[in-house]
């Protein structure tokens, strides 16, 4: 095993013990209240922008960051309301089969992720990193992603394909 597959071990691990913890139905609408924010966001950042002006220097960086913390503000605000309301419509404590649900959205959120990693290595950067030298995962989730891609119109694998050469990747 070498450290790309302890990493994803290791974020699996904990991604499918706070799964648990939280259940099915909370982490389902934590996501669901951060997909809201990122809309909320967007509108509130023409709003908020020039009441910051000048005051940080470089632009880009002030609108990114500006949009970053917006963002995870609103939607940890969103989100506690959302479980606030859950916790009122079906009580504060989780069932066995929500805990359950929740550790398999864990695994599969860590499995997403690793996925995407994998086939970012395999489908933009021309040489294999040396972490993922002797990965016994990186086949398996290369496999997937291939299908994943498979599955994609072609007319989005030729966008892809098209961005990958304008940029030279």
């Amino acid at each position: 095993m070498n450290s790309f597959d302890a990493v994803v071990y290791l974020g699996l691990a904990i991604a499918v013990v706070t799964g648990f913890n939280t259940g099915l139905l909370r982490s389902a609408i934590t996501i669901a209240a951060y997909l809201a924010a990122m809309p909320i966001a967007m509108g509130l950042m023409p709003l908020l922008s020039p009441q910051i002006g000048d005051k940080l220097a470089p632009s880009f960086a002030q609108n990114s960051l500006l949009f970053l913390g917006v963002f995870l503000v609103t939607g940890m605000v969103l989100g506690r309301l959302a479980r606030i309301a859950l916790d009122d419509a079906i009580g504060p404590r989780a069932g066995m089969v929500d805990r359950v649900g929740g550790a398999a959205l864990g695994a599969v959120r860590i499995g997403l992720i690793a996925t995407t990693l994998v086939l970012i290595f395999d489908r933009l950067l021309p040489t294999q990193p040396t972490f993922m030298t002797g990965s016994r995962l990186r086949p398996l989730l290369s496999a997937a992603g291939q299908l994943g891609i498979k599955s994609l119109p072609p007319d989005v694998v030729a966008a892809i394909d098209r961005l990958r050469k304008d940029r030279h990747i």
